[in-house]
């Protein structure tokens, strides 16, 4: 396997882990019933986890 395909390989299980995650953390939140904190054009806001978009699939290549 040469470094380039080493690198997109390592690329792909990185964004299926933080799809992964992503929809482990908006799980979590609706289960407990609060709200996802981010920073939307500067200012920190809390946004309701049905609110919160759904993670783009990752591409097998």
């Amino acid at each position: 396997m040469s470094k380039k395909e080493q690198a997109a390989h390592i690329n792909q299980q990185l964004q299926i882990g933080l799809v992964a995650t992503y929809n482990a953390l908006l799980a979590f939140k609706k289960y407990k019933n609060s709200p996802v904190v981010i920073a939307r054009d500067g200012k920190i806001v809390a946004v309701p986890a049905d609110e919160m978009p759904l993670p783009a699939s990752v591409s097998m290549p």
